[in-house]
């Protein structure tokens, strides 16, 4: 089995017990029970796995191989390369999160999109992602991770902690970092922290993109849910050395008809390149593939799905596969 990430760490080693906040009903997965929300009494919600399940899934689905991609030598923290140089912030309206942010607002004909995001291990630090954060934000864009430097009480996060960021941000709380475009959310994270994106997203219509991370659903009886994801989902995945990789290639197919989809993978496992200077190649991808989403931008489109173009995901190493896109 390829060595185990720090994110990885997290997810196995968080006891039930450690869960302070219980959510309340328990979801059974069953052909045809779809919940009214994706909330669960575990972390990441229904389209998560409990921590027992997920000790005898990795005893029977090791992972292998190479890791050539991840980083290597020391990262440099920065303000991030886009045009507006952006930080991370405590703001007491959403106390259990980090917002990351430009750390003057853009001018205001300038639309911020809004992002919540969900750490590795459904971890309550957002402290690890930090490059990979502050680099997203420095292209105009405001996002509330889940958690504190610390953490905030409790071992893992839930749904209704993400909600509580679409929240805020939908009810316009975020405009103090700017000009927030509230028809544009995106929900996001990495390992644990992406099935709970996309446990939040799943029956929210003000969810209109989700980003998944190294990261699909473990459980064939659980794929049946990906029929009430009805936005466009992008993964950006590790290679075959990562335990999202099998899983992921299922659920990129098991998408809805006519659903578009984005499936990237670089050689990194788990861990991707988060603690790289910017965020690393996972870093770029993401900022083009917002910035395509977003803001209609047509080089950051065509690094996303032309294998020629200059400074493509291809010609950095990545394997790339999409549908449904013109």
């Amino acid at each position: 089995m390829a060595p185990v990430s720090s994110y990885l760490k997290a997810f196995v080693a968080a006891s039930a017990i450690g869960i302070a906040v219980r959510q309340t009903g328990t979801f059974v997965p069953k052909a045809g029970n779809f919940p009214k929300t994706g909330d669960d009494t575990i972390a990441g919600g229904i389209f998560c796995i409990s921590l027992t399940d997920l000790g005898t899934y990795l005893s029977r689905n090791p992972t292998s191989g190479s890791t050539s991609e991840a980083p290597r030598g020391t990262a440099q923290a920065t303000s991030g390369s886009g045009p507006y140089p952006a930080t991370s912030f405590l703001d007491p309206a959403l106390p259990k999160h980090t917002i990351f942010a430009p750390k003057t607002p853009p001018p205001n004909n300038v639309s911020m999109p809004f992002i919540t995001f969900g750490n590795g291990g459904c971890g309550t630090d957002p402290a690890p992602f930090k490059n990979f954060l502050i680099e997203l934000a420095s292209y105009g864009y405001v996002i509330a991770a889940v958690g504190r430097a610390g953490g905030i009480g409790q071992s893992q996060s839930l749904v209704t902690n993400h909600r509580d960021g679409v929240d805020w941000g939908y009810t316009g709380k975020a405009s103090k970092y700017g000009n927030v475009n509230t028809t544009a959310i995106t929900t996001m994270g990495q390992s644990c922290g992406g099935l709970e994106a996309m446990s939040t997203a799943y029956h929210d219509e003000r969810v209109k993109r989700i980003v998944m991370l190294n990261i699909a659903i473990f459980q064939d009886e659980r794929r049946y849910l990906l029929q009430e994801i009805k936005v466009p989902v992008a993964y950006f995945i590790g290679g075959k050395s990562d335990m999202g990789y099998t899983n992921a290639e299922k659920d990129y197919k098991l998408l809805n008809a006519g659903l578009p989809a984005y499936k990237a993978n670089l050689d990194t496992g788990h861990g991707g390149t988060y603690t790289a200077t910017n965020g690393g190649k996972f870093g770029k991808a993401v900022v083009n593939y917002l910035q395509w989403q977003w803001r209609d931008d047509a080089t950051a489109k065509a690094i996303l799905l032309d294998p020629k173009s200059t400074g493509s995901l291809v010609s950095d190493k990545w394997t790339v596969e999409y549908k449904n896109w013109t």
